[in-house]
């Protein structure tokens, strides 16, 4: 993690990491530039040791739980001063688990099964399952080229480009796919990914307003926009 920040290479391109591994690297680019990240460790490892009434080394801390700490880092910043949209938007988002039903290669053997044995439609869908998230992008948008009216494909071809650094893209295909939703129950979550593209986009207004519409409810959505709206 260190190494990666003194090279400022927060994406895992190439997949080597988990998805609680990644989420912390991505967080490392908020770290502010006044002070060291080693030394922000070495301080945490202070304030946690006192407290704790024993002493956790640097080491321990990289070796044994490099993405807990971190993620303390991200807390005790917070706590310091308010989150910006960037920060804001790496706290809440998530990528959607696939609804779309899929015929062809497993889901666990990986992408030579599904590009050898699946249809267009379900490469894409594989391929996002899969966490194969470039991959994913790339075969939606060869796919929705020649069926620009699968609003279901399109839902989450703009999750992927949110996750993928491109909010304007992904509020293209969020606001399309929101306007002929394939099914009622896909509703909720295209609003939720609508404001948080939004929200990533620089445009909290229009965030705002999405979440207050998700605010009433006990799902997920219902939660997660309380908590959000509370934020911004």
């Amino acid at each position: 993690m260190l190494e990666r920040h003194r090279r400022q290479d927060y994406q895992d391109s190439g997949n080597e990491l988990s998805e609680f591994s990644r989420r912390a690297l991505a967080g490392l680019q908020y770290h502010p530039g006044d002070e060291p990240l080693e030394a922000t460790l070495r301080r945490i490892d202070r304030k946690t040791g006192g407290a704790a009434g024993r002493s956790f080394p640097i080491r321990q801390f990289l070796s044994i739980a490099a993405a807990a700490a971190l993620l303390l880092i991200g807390g005790y910043f917070l706590i310091q001063q308010p989150p910006g949209h960037e920060a804001l938007f790496a706290r809440h988002f998530d990528y959607l688990p696939s609804a779309v039903e899929t015929r062809g290669g497993a889901r666990a053997d990986g992408p030579a099964a599904y590009e050898e044995t699946a249809g267009a439609r379900d490469k894409a869908m594989q391929a996002y399952e899969a966490g194969e998230y470039q991959q994913a992008r790339r075969l939606m948008e060869e796919y929705l080229s020649e069926n620009k009216r699968d609003n279901e494909v399109r839902l989450y071809l703009g999750i992927v480009l949110l996750g993928e650094g491109d909010p304007a893209g992904a509020i293209d295909n969020l606001e399309a796919a929101l306007a002929n939703l394939p099914q009622p129950a896909y509703e909720r979550p295209a609003r939720w990914y609508l404001a948080l593209a939004y929200l990533r986009n620089g445009q909290p207004e229009q965030a705002r307003a999405l979440l207050a519409a998700l605010k009433n409810g006990n799902d997920r959505y219902a939660t997660a926009s309380r908590a959000l709206s509370g934020q911004l």
